[in-house]
């Protein structure tokens, strides 16, 4: 069965910076490309409708038809590009459109903006994207979009170095089969990056706890067997994989080191084990996706 990669889309040319992005996850892993629209008319605009006598349903069947026109095209250039790719359009709110759709349908992953356009047939994408990240039971890859004109469709994204964070839990290593296909089928490398982080009881300040300077030279050799460990783990899959750790604020060591190492992509679950020597990283993944200038894969890990 061919797998899909979900790509919602609102319309706008600030969602639609997502595809090169996807083009090259399509490539690669042998996915169709869905394109997927949401139209629907919120209830205090049904209200200004109705007093203004125009009727919700015929605006809606309007939206509908403009939807399918533009998404037509879209698929039309990525079908020229020679991509495997549909689309379909959904009445009713975005964030469950996307959600209920990937569930039902066999989706790899989504790819999306983290905003766009607003107005009738726009969505605020920001809210969008964070309720289908607390949502989707897959990963969700998601693009920091700014003012700029849509990218040649026929210029995939290129992924050659994909910055991995791992805070030595089990759960943030899930985000690893995730990763795995997309650098076995693109070539990529997987760099496996820690911030090492040393709480000694008795110097907490508020919320903070201070690091220990004398014992930090102890945790930097620990990450680096962990991660030279983990590193092995994905060579013998015929990955090329190296490690890397640096010493500060972990989401600000996150992001410069990518933008210091020409990262393409940045891999990490939305949340890890709280405790002496793990990250909050739920809080970790949310600043990295609001400053980084990459796009940002996320896995929502559970316990289970």
């Amino acid at each position: 069965m061919v797998t899909k990669i979900l790509v919602p889309l609102d319309g706008s040319p600030l969602a639609e910076q997502v595809l090169p992005c996807a083009m090259t996850l399509s490539r690669g892993l042998a996915s169709e490309l869905v394109l997927l629209g949401a139209v629907s008319i919120p209830s205090d605009t049904e209200e200004i409708l109705d007093k203004a006598g125009v009727k919700a349903d015929a605006l809606l069947e309007q939206l509908k038809a403009e939807a399918n026109e533009h998404l037509r095209e879209v698929v039309k250039q990525l079908r020229e590009a020679g991509l495997s790719a549909r689309y379909v359009v959904h009445c009713g709110p975005a964030a469950e459109a996307i959600v209920g759709y990937a569930e039902q349908m066999d989706v790899r992953q989504i790819v999306m903006a983290t905003h766009g356009y607003t107005g009738p047939n726009r969505w605020t994408h920001g809210s969008v994207a964070e309720r289908v990240l607390q949502s989707a039971s897959v990963p969700v890859l998601l693009m920091r979009v700014q003012e700029a004109e849509l990218s040649d469709l026929r210029q995939p994204m290129c992924c050659q170095r994909i910055l991995v964070p791992l805070d030595g839990s089990v759960r943030a290593e899930r985000v690893l089969p995730a990763v795995t296909p997309i650098a076995q089928a693109l070539g990529s490398e997987v760099i496996l990056f820690q911030v090492p982080i040393v709480y000694v009881s008795g110097w907490l300040t508020g919320e903070w706890f201070l690091p220990v300077q004398g014992v930090l030279a102890s945790a930097e050799q620990d990450a680096q067997v962990y991660l030279s460990y983990m590193a092995t783990q994905l060579k013998q899959q015929s990955i090329n994989a190296s490690t890397a750790t640096e010493i500060g604020g972990v989401a600000e060591s996150i992001i410069g080191y990518a933008e210091a190492n020409h990262v393409d992509l940045i891999a990490m679950c939305t949340h890890g084990r709280t405790g002496l020597r793990r990250w909050t990283l739920g809080s970790v993944a949310d600043r990295v996706l609001r400053a980084s200038s990459v796009p940002v894969l996320l896995v929502r890990a559970s316990d289970r």
